[in-house]
């Protein structure tokens, strides 16, 4: 009988991991799932006689990814040694909170490794956590923002530079609003780092004073980062995500600080984004839910000339040091960072 005494394991990073990915991936692709390329840490289990690969636990960050076994060790024991060690690498790099988003049909298996589910999309996606401590703390840090009897809006943003078009759908929320709270997306993956972003948003906005700005949280689900390793196309990685994303803002977000309407900018050259406002529509008011629904509030985007002001075109124009026409699509604290950062000496 095959057992998981039987098998080896070993962390790979830096380095070695490259050399990995070489029997990591066929290994993942014959039980139809992909590699997550964003993977900084892989937890192996070869068996210990001829040193085959058994399975693996990935981490990316803070989020455990392309979790497989092979079938002769699913009833061996081997899923929960991966569990044990790839729960401890996270935990030894410092996070407060880990997490996994996995198909609706695995839920009982996560739960075993001690995860608790946030949201689930039956028949589709699951988003889990390990630390129930760490998200209370973050609700119950929300709640001191909450003010009860005013109308309250929010508004989530990448903001990959913070332009004329934020500001506008930031505006118009605070002149609808009593409160407007804005939540960055927390992520490193772009041109202008999470930090550049949070110093840009908050600089952009100091002027309106009904509006507060929040630090990105894990809690702010980021479709960067969402895993598509075991979704077959990238539309449905996108609906998924965005799923997840609006279910976490209805179910926890908006009861902590009273939120009842969201607002985003429409979106006539993006087909993905634009899925994404029909998606969050669905799933934030009539979804069935056992949260008070909240309105999506979509206005139309601000233009300048003929086209809608976006942050791909000012980090194309950046790209191309055409700083003259950047200037008219941003604030003027954003372009004087972009002239300070980007400019050729």
């Amino acid at each position: 009988m095959t057992s998981s005494d039987d098998i080896t394991l070993s962390v790979v990073k830096g380095a070695g991991l490259q050399s990995a990915l070489a029997e990591i991936r066929p290994f993942l692709a014959a039980r139809d799932l992909q590699t997550d390329e964003n993977i900084d840490t892989f937890v192996l289990a070869h068996t210990t006689a001829d040193h085959r690969l058994a399975g693996c636990a990935g981490l990316d960050q803070n989020v455990i990814k392309c979790v497989c076994t092979s079938e002769e060790f699913r009833d061996a024991g081997l899923s929960l040694k991966l569990a044990t060690e790839v729960i401890k690498c996270g935990l030894t790099a410092g996070y407060d909170d880990l997490f996994l988003y996995t198909k609706y049909s695995n839920i009982r298996l996560f739960r075993g490794w001690g995860f608790s589910t946030l949201v689930e999309i039956p028949g589709a996606v699951a988003f889990l956590h390990y630390d129930q401590a760490a998200f209370e703390h973050y609700i119950e840090a929300l709640r001191a923002f909450r003010k009860e009897g005013a109308l309250t809006g929010s508004i989530v943003l990448n903001a990959n530079p913070f332009t004329n078009g934020h500001r506008y759908l930031v505006e118009q929320a605070s002149k609808d609003c009593d409160i407007v709270h804005i939540f960055l997306v927390k992520e490193d993956v772009s041109l202008f780092s999470y930090q550049d972003r949070l110093t840009l948003v908050r600089k952009g906005v100091a002027d309106l004073k009904n509006v507060i700005v929040h630090e990105g949280s894990d809690y702010i689900i980021s479709h960067a980062t969402f895993p598509g390793y075991f979704l077959k196309d990238r539309a449905a990685v996108n609906e998924q995500a965005s799923a997840v994303d609006a279910l976490m803002f209805r179910r926890y977000i908006a009861p902590a600080l009273n939120v009842s309407v969201r607002y985003v900018g429409t979106e006539p050259l993006d087909k993905t984004t634009a899925m994404y406002n029909v998606v969050l529509r669905k799933f934030l008011s009539t979804y069935p839910c056992d949260s008070k629904p909240v309105e999506l509030k979509e206005l139309e985007r601000k233009t300048c000339g003929t086209a809608v002001i976006s942050a791909s075109r000012v980090r194309e124009l950046i790209k191309a040091g055409n700083f003259e026409a950047i200037k008219e699509l941003v604030p003027p604290s954003t372009f004087e960072f972009i002239r300070r950062t980007h400019t050729q000496s």
